[in-house]
């Protein structure tokens, strides 16, 4: 989504009479929209302050003759005659037709790195002479699947001019859904971020959104469509193939190279990423937001793996129940023994027998081996690497607590948790073990990050 500013003149479906002019801007803080007067100037004008309010829809048309639909534009505005700028904050800002209802029936979206990870079919084809070409402007469908009660298509789109003696074109790739009647945040929460997460764990680096279109049941038109949202700031390239299956690329899968048909994958990943929700949006999160302090990336990507460890069953207890009853009542005859008055061994017995909790860097180290030769790999460098995670976390997520790690450290470690969590996602998603082991241990980036765990003191804990 490219940022702008635009004028025009804006008014509400209710009084298409009363229109006033305005300016819609779009930037990385907001998507705002800025009238010169009241939308609703034959109200009576109102003295004490305005209370926030939302408006569903205010509809507009810019000076270059382009219709924009405004959905749930909240304000604290003043109503009536004499009020000279009304401020509205915008949901989302639809641009190509006008529509007074939030149900949408199909959805284009489109990522800058789309291209790149599934590498398309070239527009060109060699004619039959030297120097003669001809070019595909249909689309190109590269795969579908049903994912829940949306149908997916993956398609490769030649868009671009033709003139009498010039022709300027270059293909976008998209995913396409259809699906019953849909609000807008319903499907962004649905179907756009789980594909956008998709990428982000399959390439293992930011990915931004550059478009969406969304169709209603009542026209055949797209609207583009604009929204607030944290993702990374536009790039000044699109990636490519070479730059995300380098060998220092931290990417593990793509769509041309994946083992796992996109029309298998996809339904799965759905799912996956239903009973993983918290295990992504921690894991993902300073690729969202890239402007994360260390201290706070390390104590989302930590907090991801804890959430996986929790999710995959490694947080359970630390022994059987009779082990666990066994060595408490050792412990309180010892201290009975030692001559502890009576009144403290049965507090600490009341503390023990609620304490079989396994720790927090044994859920880590157990998460870590569970990914076979990754793990070996991991601990192999640092034997103790679940409980110097662990007390690194103590370290960014506790004001006041001793910092274990020193900065380089701490990105060292939380790097080696980020591929052990996509590794796993990985496997849970139906790739085989043994080929995401292959996939990780032969990423330079993975080798780099884990060559720097090795001589770090385990006193670190």
């Amino acid at each position: 989504m490219e940022f702008f500013t635009v004028d025009g003149m804006w008014w509400l479906p209710s009084s298409p009479e009363c229109r006033i002019p305005g300016t819609l801007s779009f930037d990385a803080d907001s998507l705002e929209l800025v009238a010169h007067g009241s939308l609703e100037p034959t109200s009576p004008a109102i003295q004490s302050t305005p209370q926030w309010t939302t408006t569903p829809v205010i509809l507009g048309r810019t000076h270059e003759g382009k219709d924009v639909t405004l959905l749930n534009a909240g304000g604290a505005n003043f109503a009536g005659p004499g009020v000279a700028k009304s401020s509205y904050r915008i949901g989302i800002a639809l641009t190509g037709y006008h529509t007074t209802s939030d149900r949408f029936v199909e959805a284009w979206c489109q990522f800058d790195c789309l291209n790149a990870w599934t590498q398309p079919p070239p527009v060109t084809e060699s004619g039959n002479r030297p120097r003669e070409y001809t070019l595909r402007f249909h689309h190109a469908d590269l795969a579908q699947a049903q994912a829940g009660a949306a149908k997916v298509r993956l398609t490769a789109s030649v868009i671009g001019n033709i003139k009498r003696d010039k022709v300027t074109c270059k293909q976008l790739t998209y995913f396409v859904f259809t699906f019953d009647p849909s609000s807008s945040s319903d499907i962004l929460g649905n179907w756009v971020r789980p594909l956008q997460d998709l990428l982000i764990l399959t390439l293992g680096k930011p990915v931004r959104m550059t478009e969406l279109h969304l169709k209603t049941e009542s026209t055949d038109k797209l609207a583009e469509a604009t929204f607030e949202a944290v993702q990374p700031a536009p790039s000044r390239r699109d990636p490519d193939w070479s730059s995300i299956v380098g060998y220092s690329a931290p990417t593990l899968l793509t769509f041309r190279d994946s083992p796992v048909p996109l029309e298998e994958l996809l339904p799965r990943w759905f799912e996956v990423r239903s009973k993983l929700a918290e295990v992504l949006a921690l894991l993902h999160a300073p690729q969202y937001a890239g402007f994360m302090f260390g201290e706070h990336r390390y104590a989302a990507t930590f907090q991801s793996a804890e959430a996986l460890a929790h999710a995959l069953g490694y947080s359970g207890r630390e022994k059987s129940k009779q082990q666990h009853r066994t060595r408490v009542e050792q412990l309180i005859r010892a201290a009975q023994s030692a001559g502890i008055d009576e009144e403290t061994v049965e507090w600490a017995e009341r503390i023990l027998r609620s304490r079989n909790d396994k720790p927090l860097s044994k859920q880590i180290h157990d998460l870590v081996t569970s990914t076979g030769r990754i793990g070996e790999e991991i601990i192999k460098a640092s034997a103790d690497f679940g409980q110097i995670a662990a007390s690194a976390r103590t370290g960014v997520s506790h004001g006041g607590a001793a910092k274990a790690l020193d900065p380089a450290e701490r990105h060292w470690h939380g790097e080696v948790l980020r591929w052990v969590v996509r590794a796993r996602v990985l496997m849970e998603l139906g790739i085989r073990k043994e080929e995401v082991e292959d996939r990780v241990l032969g990423r330079a980036s993975f080798q780099h990050a884990v060559r720097n765990l090795e001589g770090q003191a385990s006193t670190a804990a």
